[in-house]
């Protein structure tokens, strides 16, 4: 047998019931992640074998601000973070709330930041359903 390969088990693949949510508790704590909310609409499919959690994946919705326009003559006159203030009111203040904003303009990027965006150090990929 090769070292590489692990030997084959029976595995079953299904979503995991809101009330099974704990059993990823050990994983995130471990990993340092954040752990994902399925009142925000966050979906898991979790593969177990006769060990238990074997593996999952979680599918999370993701807000994103973007993109921003502003006429030209409402240029220079902040219009941009009133824009933002008003389209911040809109997230409740609690755990899995939030959006995103990409960029790849320097000129956006110090505006994110003055608003206080964090820059995560991630590479982002997209998957289009099909």
């Amino acid at each position: 047998m090769n070292p590489m390969t692990a030997p084959e088990r029976s595995v079953t693949v299904r979503p995991l019931k809101p009330e099974e949510w704990h059993l990823l508790d050990p994983v995130f704590r471990e990993q340092g992640g954040q752990m994902p909310h399925h009142e925000c609409g966050a979906r898991v499919l979790a593969a177990f074998d006769e060990d238990g959690l074997a593996g999952f994946w979680t599918l999370q919705p993701m807000w994103w601000a973007g993109p921003l326009w502003i006429r030209p003559d409402h240029r220079g006159s902040g219009l941009w973070r009133r824009l933002h203030n008003a389209l911040d009111a809109l997230f409740a203040r609690s755990p899995g709330t939030g959006y995103y904003s990409f960029t790849g303009e320097p000129k956006m990027e110090t505006v994110l930041q003055e608003l206080g965006y964090r820059d995560l150090p991630y590479k982002i990929w997209v998957k289009e359903a099909s």
